[in-house]
């Protein structure tokens, strides 16, 4: 059954009976939506950086007493001198942050975290933090043909063991644990988000923004990648048939295993079709969100299907209750200069990173 109309935490009563059933009996049974979810939210904002541009690029909750976000930060030594190796790290402690150099030397931009456990934090695909010690876990770890390497955009996994990084040119690398795969895409975009869904689903968006050209990758049964869904440059008539329009910069799986995507404009995949994300304002083709609603969207996060947050420019960062959208934090403005990198969602903190002009920028929001 699927009602469109139906008003949030309320009971309904509905008959059926199966149409092969000759007594032609009626059972009655009751369908509980969900309730939504609360809007209000206290905020305070973190700044970071003393010189060069300055820019936080993901984040992990842990709980509210432990947070990390990575990216690259320049700041003046004890001196006032410019530290010629940037941190590339802040955690948070539940009273304040602090600037880090991953496995204490720094000096490269870290782009992505995921933690699994206060003992039990990754970073930029093959760096390890047990809570005392770095290690790194290259063993196979691709490389390009040249040996530098290739730049990972993000990680997703259920354990250490189990573990995805993705990145530029259409690189996916698995973890087991013990060694790195390369796995095959079949595609050379950029590789930005990753997420699974409950039934073992992994999904991934890319993009190439130069073309306004994106891509959804699903890993199949044979456990490899393939095209789930294309992005482009398409009309309203060709739109579903089967392209969606636009760059995909992220990806998200609710409870329900419903597939959420968004770059230019937020998609769902539910009952087995696209379709936009009709509850966002201007979400269409031909819609205008930039003047007065949104930005570009670079990060879909939720707790569930009524507690979704996008973020993205302009100062885009956005909460559904299950009824409704309304920014968070600071007003939206088109003529904003914050851009929301990343954004995390777990329980009732939500936490944004970015960059306002030079500066990294942390947007700690709590309900």
């Amino acid at each position: 059954m699927y009602v469109d109309s139906l008003i949030p935490n309320t009971t309904y009563t509905a008959q059926a009976k199966i149409t092969n059933d000759t007594a032609q009996n009626w059972k009655e049974f009751k369908i509980t939506t969900l309730a939504t979810t609360s809007h209000n939210f206290t905020w305070q904002t973190y700044e970071f950086g003393d010189y060069n541009p300055s820019a936080l690029m993901d984040v992990t909750i842990i709980d509210e007493n432990n947070i990390w976000a990575v990216g690259k930060i320049y700041l003046n030594d004890s001196l006032g001198h410019s530290d010629p190796n940037n941190y590339n790290a802040v955690h948070w402690d539940g009273q304040k942050w602090e600037s880090i150099k991953i496995a204490g030397y720094g000096g490269w931009a870290c782009r992505t975290v995921l933690a699994f456990s206060k003992n039990n934090i990754w970073f930029e695909g093959t760096i390890k933090w047990d809570g005392k010690n770095y290690t790194v876990h290259n063993n196979g770890f691709p490389l390009l043909p040249n040996g530098d390497g290739w730049m990972i955009n993000k990680m997703w996994g259920t354990s250490s063991n189990d573990l995805y990084a993705l990145g530029n040119g259409g690189n996916i690398a698995y973890f087991n644990g013990k060694s790195w795969q390369k796995m095959e895409s079949g595609t050379d975009f950029s590789l930005t988000d990753i997420f699974g869904s409950s039934n073992g689903n992994i999904y991934s968006a890319g993009s190439k923004f130069s073309e306004v050209k994106g891509i959804i990758l699903r890993k199949n049964q044979s456990g490899q990648f393939e095209t789930m869904v294309e992005g482009d440059m398409v009309s309203k008539e060709e739109l579903f048939h089967p392209k969606l329009y636009g760059s995909l910069s992220s990806v998200w799986v609710d409870e329900n295993n419903v597939i959420y995507t968004a770059g230019n404009i937020m998609y769902q995949f539910k009952n087995n079709r696209w379709d936009y994300v009709k509850s966002l304002p201007e979400n269409y083709i031909g819609g205008n969100p930039g003047t007065y609603y949104r930005g570009y969207i670079g990060s879909v996060r939720g707790n569930a299907s009524n507690d979704i947050i996008i973020a993205g420019d302009r100062n885009t960062l956005k909460h559904f209750n299950g009824i409704d959208w309304q920014q968070l934090g600071l007003p939206y403005s088109a003529s904003s200069d914050i851009s929301w990198g990343s954004i995390a969602i777990k329980g009732n903190i939500v936490v944004a990173v970015g960059n306002q002009g030079y500066k990294a920028k942390i947007l700690m929001l709590k309900r």
